[in-house]
């Protein structure tokens, strides 16, 4: 039976550029990457074509293949950034009104949803349910009103947020969940 040998594999991601020439790669440019073997590792290396044909093999290759550079796709655009989701939240707890607890409630969902707001527990003030979340980062504590509402009135929640607010966002519902659940 071979022996396993454990190895951390460490390679980085391909490369925009050639790493000979320093020129960016069009986009459907062949280009080759080269693998080297290094004392610190394995070191990824990826040339253009003119490259390649031009330079000498270097030293401890192990391996080299030939592709076709596709530029990465744009980094998606988040709904609302966590910056202004965290500020229009603290804005509308500093002087909570009625009218703006489905929104403030909104928020705190979307920021636990990306891991900003963790909920610790469910509790009841005044006669009223509430939320307490602490920050992740800041290790702060925020009590927000638990609202019940529909997923079906989250476009009109959005408009108001957008209108009172001047924050511009949008939240993409499933269409299988945009039924008459309540939010959870």
């Amino acid at each position: 039976m071979a022996a396993v040998v454990e190895t951390e594999w460490n390679i980085k991601a391909r490369s925009p550029v050639c790493q000979v020439t320093g020129r960016l790669f069009a986009e459907d440019e062949v280009f080759h990457t080269l693998l080297l073997e290094q004392p610190e590792g394995l070191q990824r290396l990826d040339w253009s074509d003119e490259a390649w044909q031009s330079q000498p093999q270097p030293a401890g290759m192990l391996s080299c293949w030939r592709s076709v550079f596709k530029p990465d796709p744009p980094a998606p655009v988040e709904a609302v950034t966590r910056e202004d989701a965290e500020s229009e939240l603290r804005r509308l707890l500093e002087n909570l009104r009625p009218e703006n607890e489905k929104c403030a409630y909104l928020l705190a969902l979307l920021l636990e949803r990306k891991r900003i707001l963790k909920a610790r527990q469910k509790i009841e003030n005044g006669g009223r349910k509430c939320v307490v979340y602490e920050h992740a980062v800041t290790q702060e504590t925020l009590i927000v009103p638990e609202m019940d509402f529909k997923l079906s009135e989250v476009d009109a929640l959005i408009a108001e947020m957008n209108q009172n607010g001047g924050m511009v966002f949008r939240v993409n519902v499933p269409v299988e969940l945009a039924g008459d659940g309540a939010a959870e």
